[in-house]
């Protein structure tokens, strides 16, 4: 048999292979991407794997967040809405206020794949009922967080609006214990003194809300160093700066 007709051969068993003998497909939507990951396996053992984009474009960023294992320890972190759909590995984070002023914004980490999610997430505002063990209620400028964990989740969250409006609508338990003052988008600075009946106001300004994305920006097992920072000369008085060390195990 000539080589073109082995190759005409093998290229109809494919063909074949992909339209009738797939055994699991699932699909994955990203719904901060707007795109959505589709995975075939066929009986031949060929993984097919597609990108579907919904308005925006998929990248290699957003496979590695919805394809990144949430660990195998399966040890949860005591949080205020604790996410509860399966076993799951932790990560650290240390939050470090360099500024001169008064940290205000909520924090945490939540599946971008379920819009039923409940966040794990803590606050930092003067009257915080749901605070990080260990950490203190409040973050005073030049301060820190000490170190805090969480279980692990598609994505980690300083004050996003997609972190905020997940606690709004799914805060779990606690729902009577959130502090709407912290409910903000951003990261907000106040030097109001604390004991003053707006000292949640943040009246210095706001940083950006900050997100890191399992499998692409951090892994299970990692230690997230966040440091808030401030310029007083420059356009954006405040930012977050984020230094990564990667875990040397999978959620250990």
């Amino acid at each position: 048999m000539k080589q073109a007709q082995i190759d005409k051969a093998w290229s109809g068993r494919i063909e074949q292979g992909l339209q009738l003998q797939v055994d699991a497909e699932f699909r994955m939507t990203n719904l901060h991407e707007g795109c959505k990951i589709v995975m075939k396996r066929t009986l031949y053992g060929v993984l097919m794997l597609a990108m579907v984009t919904g308005g925006t474009s998929c990248d290699v960023d957003t496979i590695l967040n919805q394809t990144a294992s949430f660990g195998t320890d399966g040890t949860f972190a005591p949080a205020g809405a604790p996410l509860t759909s399966g076993l799951r590995g932790t990560f650290r984070v240390f939050i470090e206020n360099n500024t001169p002023f008064r940290a205000i914004f909520t924090y945490g980490s939540f599946d971008n794949t379920d819009e039923r999610t409940t966040p794990a997430f803590f606050q930092f505002t003067p009257n915080s009922q749901i605070v990080a063990p260990g950490s203190s209620v409040t973050l005073e400028g030049n301060t820190n967080s000490g170190v805090v964990t969480f279980p692990c989740a598609r994505v980690f969250s300083m004050g996003s609006r997609s972190l905020i409006s997940l606690v709004q609508e799914n805060p779990g338990t606690f729902a009577t214990q959130i502090e709407q003052d912290g409910l903000i988008d951003g990261i907000g600075f106040s030097d109001i003194p604390p004991n003053a009946d707006v000292a949640a106001q943040p009246n210095q300004g706001f940083a950006a809300g900050y997100e890191a994305r399992l499998g692409a920006d951090f892994n299970c097992g990692s230690l997230l160093v966040l440091s808030l920072e401030f310029n007083e000369t420059g356009a954006n008085r405040f930012r977050v700066n984020a230094t990564v060390f990667p875990s040397r195990g999978d959620g250990q």
